[in-house]
């Protein structure tokens, strides 16, 4: 690999810190040139002051680190990572929103409507709008990060597996903390659906986007 290229054994090694700046920063198509032409120039420098072969690949790191950050930062892969933080953010922040002003808003509406004795109907109408936020999220985490070119069973794993771990996660916290008066048991059942609620979701998102791109 190009962050595995090494000076010969009896060279003088550069700065270990400042080249594994440049192995970070560096995408994989330039590391290996870049780096074989910066442990180039510092053997001939080496043989002259070692010294001032160390200070001159510091010196190009420095100068080289803003371009490298800057063209790591337009790439295509960095791209698609902050459109994935921000799509699973907006879920998250979604998902919280909804639950509050939405779903429980819901429930409370229907049992102030019905005089509801029990919580049975109540939290089952809760769990219903609930879940349809819970599926809107997913489907705005596909709309946004599956890549047309894997399929379906990739885009999830790869995807919406690791934004919904993060988006319900505040449910799993709540199973080891309980924070209101739901009991363990609702609380297992609203993950149960969350979660083929984000698939699902997911799906229609997919599959409204082939069929009126």
């Amino acid at each position: 690999m190009a962050g595995d290229i090494k000076p010969p054994h009896n060279a003088l090694a550069p700065p270990q810190l400042a080249r594994a700046l440049i192995v970070i920063m560096a995408s994989a198509p330039e590391r290996a040139a870049l780096i074989g032409d910066m442990e180039e120039e510092f053997a001939q420098q080496s043989q002259r002051s070692p010294h001032r072969a160390r200070a001159w690949y510091w010196r190009q790191t420095v100068m080289s680190a803003p371009y490298l950050a800057l063209k790591r930062l337009r790439s295509e892969q960095t791209r698609r990572l902050g459109v994935a933080l921000a799509a699973t953010l907006g879920a998250f922040l979604l998902i919280h929103y909804w639950d509050i002003f939405i779903a429980r808003g819901a429930a409370r509406g229907f049992a102030a409507a019905t005089g509801a004795q029990t919580f049975f109907l109540t939290r089952s109408l809760y769990l219903l709008v609930q879940m349809t936020g819970v599926g809107v999220a997913g489907g705005a985490i596909a709309a946004l990060t599956f890549r047309e070119r894997d399929s379906l069973a990739r885009n999830t794993l790869r995807r919406l597996a690791p934004a919904g771990a993060i988006i319900l996660s505040p449910t799993l916290f709540a199973m080891i903390v309980p924070a209101d008066h739901y009991d363990l048991s609702f609380r297992l059942l609203q993950l149960a659906l969350s979660v083929p609620a984000l698939f699902i979701g997911a799906r229609i998102a997919i599959w409204l986007r082939e069929r009126y791109r």
